[in-house]
């Protein structure tokens, strides 16, 4: 009888498959309490600001909290993007909640709760603000490399949420942590208006031109503040200097 040679058993090879949960898996998930309290801080922030500055100051030191724990390991930056893919199997780049949203929403009240002075002055706050993130970002993540992703959509989606976060969170910052003595200028309401959308009403009176501000402009206000102030009331202007030096300024409460 001819003996039949014995096959070699081998280990089959290990392949590492990215599909579309792979990096929250590894990763994410353990920041998923991170992610829940800034979703709670947020609606919390946006539905009923107070105390203003705690929710405030919170949600400015999330997003750097959740960077320093993921980064705890030296991780890909690929870790702080969840991607999926929609209806149309085109893939979907999400970033870690932590910093979206928080980003979002600071941007979000700062829209609604303060008037720029100049736009200019916050260029190079924000930008100091940009790089510092960008810094700790970049010292506790690793570069993409070896993945199937699109590189290109999980640096641009990082980088444009960490920009959200640094001008929004420094202009919030300037604005809400600013004790310094207000000049006043007075002036005279001419007019105000409702704006309406689907989702909410924004509440703007009309002023006379005051200080440097040499034409009538319109500034929004709080419902209960408009319903306060009729056309003719003469009002006072508070124009302060920032915690960055980024001038802003609000129409006083009575």
């Amino acid at each position: 009888m001819k003996k039949r040679k014995r096959r070699k058993l081998t280990k089959p090879k290990r392949h590492l498959k990215l599909n579309k949960v792979t990096f929250s898996k590894l990763t994410l998930h353990k920041l998923d309490w991170l992610e829940w309290i800034t979703i709670g801080l947020a609606v919390w922030f946006l539905m009923y600001p107070q105390p203003y500055e705690l929710l405030l100051g919170l949600l400015l030191a999330i997003p750097i909290i959740g960077l320093l724990l993921n980064g705890l390991h030296k991780p890909s930056m690929a870790s702080l993007v969840e991607i999926s893919a929609d209806k149309d199997g085109e893939e979907k780049y999400d970033v870690a909640d932590f910093i979206d949203i928080a980003a979002w929403v600071i941007l979000l009240r700062v829209l609604l709760d303060y008037e720029f002075e100049s736009i200019y002055s916050m260029i190079i706050p924000g930008t100091i603000a940009c790089i510092i993130i960008l810094a700790i970002l970049f010292s506790t993540h690793k570069l993409l490399e070896n993945t199937t992703r699109n590189k290109w959509w999980i640096y641009t989606s990082l980088i444009f949420n960490v920009s959200i976060y640094s001008y929004a969170g420094t202009y919030a910052a300037n604005c809400t942590y600013d004790y310094s003595k207000p000049t006043v200028y007075q002036t005279e309401i001419l007019s105000k208006r409702i704006s309406k959308s689907k989702r909410r009403r924004t509440y703007y009176v009309e002023v006379a031109p005051w200080g440097h501000h040499y034409d009538r402009e319109e500034i929004s206000v709080p419902r209960v503040q408009y319903d306060e102030l009729e056309i003719g009331n003469k009002i006072n202007i508070d124009l302060k200097q920032g915690l960055f030096n980024i001038g802003w300024y609000y129409i006083e409460r009575r």
